[in-house]
């Protein structure tokens, strides 16, 4: 080995050290975790967690150390989040307090129009209500199942928020959620806005790849003003969105340009703006489902629902 290869290793070996040696280093970083001290803390936490069951920190030091594999055994294994919570397993462990995942740690994006950190931020403050009012006590293990799957959903949404924002991740911490909930107070949670099951629902369809309003569309825009009545505390969703043909960034921006029309056609008939609740999602949750590229007319819609 060269002089200068030799100094170049031991610069990057005392710089990993001092990484792995910050007192924040797991638990507020820049980064999550670092890849090169995976290799230790990885089996580390495989040593130290126990099997399951038992009070909170051993159920949640389990969960965090089965995530830390599932990381770790990725085909593409992303050690810098094994590492970070290998380490959160080990706090667990070692008796300390761990607590949920703050999405500000985390590359979270589209606040608009889909509010993806407003929807994480709702949802811990739900867990977070859980854990504090007997969750940890009374049910260990479903209360560790809903912390864990929390995180995992961050984790996973941070790689890819198209696929993983409503994936399995996010699934299984409201349906944890959402039984540690019934545990605690006897009584049905309710249940997301978003399954929320709507009164009344009317679809604006438009013509491929426009977002002026056709005759029929301004008669079902029509149809909706009507069946609000008088009552101004009737509130008004609109929901834009587009067919997989294009790109995902011309979609999204089409979908606005849409709920926009619909928008602008209520405020004329009248509606007070505090009334409508405007967003757009482009063809991320498209009505049917196609292949990309596909010309779905029944995906070229606002969706109009009142509440």
């Amino acid at each position: 080995m060269s002089y200068r290869t030799a100094v170049k290793a031991s610069l990057v070996l005392t710089g990993s050290v001092l990484l792995a040696g910050c007192s924040n280093w797991s638990f507020n970083p820049s980064m999550h975790g670092n890849p090169d001290t995976s290799i230790w803390t990885h089996p580390e936490i495989q040593q130290a967690a126990p099997q399951g069951g038992g009070d909170f920190n051993h159920a949640i030091a389990h969960d965090y150390e089965e995530y830390a594999n599932y990381l770790a055994g990725l085909p593409q294994g992303v050690w810098v989040d094994s590492d970070y919570f290998s380490r959160k397993g080990l706090q667990a462990s070692d008796g300390e307090v761990v607590l949920p995942e703050n999405n500000s740690n985390w590359a979270i994006p589209l606040e608009t129009p889909l509010r993806l950190r407003t929807q994480m931020a709702e949802g811990r403050g739900r867990l977070m209500t859980a854990l504090d009012g007997g969750g940890r006590e009374r049910d260990p293990v479903l209360a560790a199942r809903a912390q864990a799957r929390y995180d995992c959903w961050l984790e996973r949404t941070e790689k890819d928020w198209q696929t993983n924002f409503d994936g399995a991740c996010h699934r299984e911490f409201v349906a944890a959620l959402d039984e540690l909930e019934r545990n605690l107070h006897g009584v049905a949670a309710a249940p997301p806005p978003a399954q929320a099951i709507p009164a009344r629902q009317f679809n604006v369809y438009f013509d491929f790849d426009k977002s002026n309003l056709t005759a029929q569309a301004r008669q079902v825009i029509e149809q909706a003003r009507t069946s609000m009545g008088p009552d101004k505390s009737v509130r008004i969703v609109l929901v834009g969105k587009a067919d997989l043909a294009g790109t995902d960034p011309y979609n999204l921006a089409l979908s606005h340009r849409r709920a926009d029309s619909v928008r602008s056609v209520l405020a004329q008939d009248g509606v007070q703006a505090n009334q409508i609740d405007e967003s757009w999602v482009g063809e991320r949750q498209p009505p049917v489902a196609t292949g990309e590229g596909v010309r779905e007319p029944r995906n070229r819609v606002v969706e109009i629902t009142l509440n």
